[in-house]
């Protein structure tokens, strides 16, 4: 009876420690041309983007769907972040590709390239005990938008 008291207070005490942060998923659009460049446009601008994201930390680690927002609980510590589709296999990646670029685009780089985009994250936060909220920003690329990795080269008209 005693180690199922102890073994119980323990669970608590793991599961208390964590943390609710809010995580807050969005697309940051920069300039891309076309009409000239106010001050206020050059920054860009943020909107909500729906992403599925896997988040790896020291202590935790959870694979989970950001609509906008949405509130997790998390352990103290450091954590960085990856878009979902970098859980894909690379070949089914680059067939995905092969199939959905037209003229505009070249792949570059192939299935290395891929391999090396998967291993970087797409960024990195820290949660303490005062840490409320947590921005993941993903970068809308001009003329190629936000596909998933950056071994696509855009050989279209470019408006200025």
């Amino acid at each position: 009876m005693k180690i199922i008291l102890l073994l119980s207070t323990f669970i608590f005490l793991l599961f208390s420690c964590k943390n609710m942060v809010v995580l807050k998923a969005q697309l940051h659009h920069s300039h891309c041309g076309g009409v000239p460049p106010t001050p206020e446009s050059l920054k860009g601008f943020e909107i909500e983007h729906d992403m599925h994201i896997l988040i790896v930390g020291e202590n935790d680690s959870i694979h989970l769907r950001v609509n906008g927002v949405r509130e997790v609980k998390l352990r103290p510590g450091n954590y960085h972040w990856y878009q979902g589709a970098k859980l894909a296999d690379t070949e089914e990646l680059l067939e995905d590709l092969r199939m959905s670029l037209d003229s505009n685009f070249v792949l570059d780089g192939g299935t290395v390239c891929i391999d090396e985009w998967k291993k970087k994250f797409d960024g990195a936060f820290t949660v303490s005990q005062k840490t409320d909220t947590v921005v993941l920003n993903l970068k809308y690329r001009c003329y190629t938008g936000i596909l998933p990795f950056p071994c696509v080269k855009y050989l279209g008209p470019i408006y200025q």
